[in-house]
């Protein structure tokens, strides 16, 4: 009898045991967990790449500053430098003859020229003419020819700011918008030849993608002039200042 009761003592001490271990572990288990902040399983979707996600810096849609009255008027020096160059201002003479690097165009040519039969493309293919081991022919490229008689677009001897307000008012450049003028110097051959015009015949000042760059900024700020705070509403009643100061002004 005193064995069968000391065994019954003992089987009770280890069931208390056996709770107050499993307390402890229980115990310990919701510790751990409340310090590392997590409360039953994790989110699904939670796994690598979802913890890169939700860690990821936002990013924000910074468009550029609009630039300032007087960075704006500025806009369009860039663009001068290159019209007045003598790959752009060579078709662009004031007055009917064109020009060349030495002068006048040789042989009287004239827009009268022109007139009485003899186009450009008499002489001027549409690529310029290469002689191997001799000098240079005559430059080329796709409708080579002058600015109509009724919009000349004259840039020899303006000013900058002359030649700016001549450039976008539609009534002397053909009727094109500043969109027009922008997909103009971008995508025309005759425009593009001014950077390939062979021979020993000086580039542009700087390159055609600088060119168009400058030139998308101008258009983008309404295309504003030297002089000028803000830009002018552009249409039929634009405009028609024809001022022909002397070139640098």
């Amino acid at each position: 009898m005193a064995i069968k009761r000391v065994g019954a003592i003992a089987l009770t001490v280890a069931e208390w045991i056996g709770v107050v271990v499993f307390v402890l572990v229980l115990l310990v288990v919701l510790v751990v967990a409340i310090l590392l902040g997590w409360v039953g399983d994790p989110p699904p979707d939670l796994g690598t790449r979802g913890q890169a996600a939700a860690a990821a810096v936002p990013t924000v849609d910074r468009k550029p500053p609009k630039p300032s009255a007087e960075e704006a008027a500025s806009l369009f020096a860039p663009v001068y430098e290159v019209l007045v160059s003598p790959r752009c201002m060579n078709c662009h003479p004031d007055g009917d003859r064109p020009l060349s690097d030495t002068g006048v165009h040789a042989m009287n040519v004239s827009r009268t020229s022109f007139n009485s039969g003899l186009a450009c493309s008499t002489c001027h293919a549409e690529h310029n003419t290469e002689f191997p081991g001799g000098p240079p022919g005559p430059p080329g490229a796709p409708h080579w020819q002058l600015p109509p008689e009724q919009t000349p677009m004259v840039f020899q001897n303006r000013t900058v700011t002359a030649l700016c307000k001549q450039l976008r008012d539609p009534a002397q450049n053909g009727e094109r918008t500043l969109a027009d003028l922008l997909d103009h110097v971008e995508k025309d051959p005759l425009v593009l030849w001014g950077w390939n015009p062979g021979g020993d015949r000086t580039p542009p000042p700087i390159s055609h993608a600088a060119f168009v760059t400058h030139m998308r900024a101008w258009v983008d700020a309404g295309g504003i002039c030297p002089g000028e705070k803000v830009a002018p509403v552009l249409g039929p009643e634009a405009e028609t200042d024809t001022d022909t100061g002397t070139t640098g002004g």
